[in-house]
């Protein structure tokens, strides 16, 4: 039985009411956090390894309640920012998987092209 002891906040972005500032440029996306409580799942080692093939490394994999996700792609894990790399809901369950990996560094998204 699952003890839900853990805590993960999940993080929402949305663009700003104004999404640029009186000189032109943009402003910061808004942030809203819900924390709520999860599982902490073991990662196997064909996911560990198939992520790594894809060029990911997978750090963590948690399991939320179905209700209280909606879809969000960051979230704060035992003090540290991740994002959702995927999914997985298992078929009658009230419960999804959520695999996280680390952020993109700057020097990542600038090769990446963005």
């Amino acid at each position: 039985m699952a003890a839900w002891c853990d805590e993960i906040i999940l993080i929402t972005e949305t663009v700003p009411a104004e999404p640029t500032n009186e000189n032109g440029f943009s402003n910061p996306l808004v942030e809203t956090s819900n924390p709520v409580f999860c599982n902490k799942r073991s990662i196997s080692q064909g996911e560990y390894y198939k992520a790594q093939q894809a060029g990911k490394q997978v750090e963590a994999k948690v399991e939320v309640h179905c209700v209280d996700y909606a879809g969000e792609v960051l979230v704060e894990f035992e003090g540290k920012r991740y994002s959702v790399l995927k999914t997985y809901e298992p078929p009658d369950s009230d419960v999804i998987e959520l695999t996280l990996t680390d952020l993109p560094t700057t020097a990542e998204t600038e090769q990446e092209g963005g």
